[in-house]
């Protein structure tokens, strides 16, 4: 059988692609090296506390347009809620808690409104977010290459941005969205990121929150969508080779040994993963990329320590909270309270074993919040991806590949090719889009 379409890798940008190109009424085969879907963004169930775990943590946004489509074509979209107007709770062990709560103006009036009212920051501090606000108005090709090679650290001290404001507002920011210190990674993207949230429509800002496991959200709900229109799915079948004509790719062959023929093949494996199916200029610029680790500490405690949906901590070794007892509509019965909490740009920390880690959230959550001293683990679950996402260090912007190859009938999808977005989930999206509109206009 001869397909219109082979993708090759089943996480968000493969399913992406899948879900385009079924709707367009082509004839898809979705190959997942791994048994499940899902990619880096998946969710299972723990077996002793019958919770919900997500393989990673991800806050959404209301300008993420392109993962909105998505869930709301594959019929999802009632699993997550988008707030009504920006709010963000930041917690400091000594001063309390502070929240970013924007209201509802036309943007980008509504966030600076909200940052002058930010309690966590002097009101000098807050005067100078102003700063940041202006240069976030106007954008330039000329700019662009200048903020690739700086910093975010470097950026922001050039607005003028005190110590204060970088450490318990950008920074924590920056390392949510970029998944790296500050220090290390490009202004380019902060910038995308927070002219894309900041302007436009005020909902943009706003964080959309899923109210289930990923796997739920995004991969299952889309296979379904996939089987409905008489797409072709396959786990565990991995792609060991693409073999390539002058300028076509002739046939896939598959680590079982058998061979894939098609119109069109995408591949939409992670870059550390590409170089071996394919050589040539895409798998060049992948291998020089470099990793940063994400790692998500599951706690369930013996008794409710936090109200909150939500929080961003600060002064501390972990970055956010999430309460997955009050966040997910369905709930496990072991524990009073499920939280989880997410280290970004942990490369100092992914080498530690599972007791430092927990001792270290533990540490953090009785500093912050007293309640935490009196309470109890009953259960814990460590995940590391030391893989998580790429690190977009200046210069890194230049190595992302477009969609698009030197072979006439392949193309690139994934969050790590040229989205003009950072690794998130949107970028994963859009990718996967753009290679199904690539592939239609060739098989018109």
């Amino acid at each position: 059988m001869v397909y219109d379409v082979a993708i090759i890798g089943g996480g968000v940008a493969g399913l992406s692609a899948a879900v385009d190109l079924c709707s367009r009424g082509y004839k898809i085969l979705l190959l997942e090296q791994r048994p499940r879907f899902g990619g880096r963004t998946y969710s299972f169930i723990d077996e002793k506390s019958g919770d919900v775990v997500d393989n990673g943590q991800h806050l959404l946004m209301g300008c993420y347009h392109e993962t909105r489509r998505y869930i709301r074509e594959i019929g999802s979209e009632h699993l997550a809620s988008l707030q009504p107007s920006l709010h963000i709770d930041f917690l400091h062990p000594e001063k309390g808690i502070a929240s970013l709560d924007c209201p509802r103006l036309i943007a980008p009036l509504h966030v600076l409104a909200g940052l002058l009212q930010l309690g966590s920051l002097s009101f000098a501090d807050r005067l100078k977010l102003l700063r940041v606000g202006v240069e976030l108005q106007w954008t330039s090709t000329e700019k662009e290459h200048r903020l690739e090679s700086m910093t975010v650290e470097d950026w922001l001290v050039s607005l003028g941005q005190s110590d204060q404001n970088r450490k318990y507002l950008w920074d924590i920011v920056a390392i949510g969205t970029l998944n790296d210190k500050p220090s290390a990674v490009s202004a380019l993207l902060f910038f995308r990121v927070l002219r894309a949230a900041f302007l436009g429509s005020p909902e943009n800002s706003c964080l959309l929150v899923p109210r289930c496991g990923l796997s739920e959200l995004l991969v299952d709900p889309a296979l379904r969508y996939i089987h409905s229109r008489g797409g072709e799915v396959r786990t565990s079948c991995g792609a060991r080779t693409l073999e390539a004509g002058k300028e076509r790719i002739v046939a896939l062959l598959c680590e079982d040994g058998s061979k894939i023929e098609s119109r069109i093949y995408i591949s939409a494996v992670p870059y550390y993963a590409l170089p071996g199916i394919l050589d040539g200029k895409a798998s060049e610029s992948a291998a020089q990329f470099e990793s940063s680790p994400i790692i998500t500490i599951n706690l369930w405690l013996d008794r409710e320590i936090l109200e909150n949906e939500f929080v961003a901590l600060l002064d501390s070794r972990v970055q956010w909270i999430f309460n997955k007892s009050r966040l997910f509509l369905k709930k496990g019965k072991y524990a009073e309270q499920y939280l989880s909490l997410v280290m970004s740009g942990a490369g100092e920390f992914v080498g530690m074993d599972k007791h430092d880690l927990i001792s270290i959230a533990l540490e953090d959550l009785q500093r912050a919040i007293p309640a935490a001293r009196r309470a109890k683990e009953v259960h814990s679950l460590i995940i590391k991806e030391k893989r998580g996402t790429f690190s977009p260090k200046p210069g890194t912007e230049s190595l992302r590949p477009s969609t698009k190859t030197n072979l006439q009938n392949f193309f690139l999808a994934g969050d790590w090719t040229d989205t003009k977005y950072p690794a998130t989930i949107e970028g994963a999206v859009m990718s996967g889009k753009k290679a199904a509109q690539e592939a239609s206009a060739l098989l018109v």
